[in-house]
């Protein structure tokens, strides 16, 4: 397809004399030996996004006689085209889609970065962290801080333990800047208006992403959740410029 070649032009020219629009290479790399080469430059990619990217049409490895996938070098250009983008350029995956689109039918679409916005954030940064039940002993060791302090985060609600009491990562990483804000003199009362604003931001959030869940497909609840982290990372993106802006 003329889209993976211009895709893969993103990352690695189309080699002279090579034929627009046709695989160079049989496919026969699987997704598990797909995964392995983008690892490097995409941390946060797994084998259920590919599956979801074909899923929804932005990718089409083809299929062994036994049903597996194989991907040609060009499938592996398209899918480094479009995390970049997502993790770069902060495109949802409606624009990146279009993109695609236009240059699956031919059409000359130069695809050009957009400007960088000054505290941005990316999607990918909203995936769930690795799957950790801490004590809330663990959390206090490793933020570096006091139990008193970790329990006063929990009474105003800024970190919450999970029905067997056990804490996550990410509230690790919470207490650790909750901390450092402390330190920096911001008591407590105004943290907990920090609590109420995230509050307000997951709302706007679900707001856009719930109703996508409910659809009918197979991928709606997987849909539903990239579009979340999209919104969530603009969101929070225009906070930090509005915060810049007003200092």
């Amino acid at each position: 397809m003329s889209a993976q070649r211009n895709a893969a032009q993103q990352q690695n020219p189309t080699p002279r004399g090579a034929r627009p629009g046709v695989a160079s290479v049989t496919p026969t790399s699987s997704i598990g030996d797909v995964l392995k080469q983008l690892k490097p430059d995409f941390p946060d990619v797994t084998v259920s996004k590919i599956r979801f990217l074909e899923a929804e049409g932005l990718i089409s490895p083809k299929r062994s006689q036994s049903g597996y996938r194989r991907f040609a070098p060009e499938d592996i250009s398209r899918l480094r085209y479009i995390l970049t983008h997502q993790r770069d350029n902060y495109l949802p995956l409606k624009v990146i889609r279009e993109q695609l689109e236009a240059m699956d039918s031919g059409k000359v679409t130069p695809v050009t970065a957009r400007r960088s916005v000054a505290g941005a954030v990316s999607a990918e940064q909203f995936r769930q962290s690795e799957v950790r039940r801490l004590t809330r002993a663990d959390v206090c060791a490793r933020a570096e801080v006091e139990d008193s302090f970790t329990a006063a985060l929990v009474r105003m609600g800024m970190i919450s333990p999970d029905s067997a009491g056990f804490f996550s990562v990410d509230d690790v990483d919470v207490v650790r800047i909750a901390h450092s804000l402390d330190e920096h003199g911001i008591d407590r009362r105004h943290l907990k208006s920090l609590v109420t604003m995230a509050q307000r931001h997951v709302d706007i959030v679900h707001r856009v992403s719930e109703p996508v869940a409910h659809g009918r497909d197979d991928n709606a609840r997987q849909r539903s959740l990239e579009l979340a982290r999209e919104v969530s990372a603009l969101v929070v993106s225009l906070h930090a410029a509005m915060v810049k802006g007003r200092l």
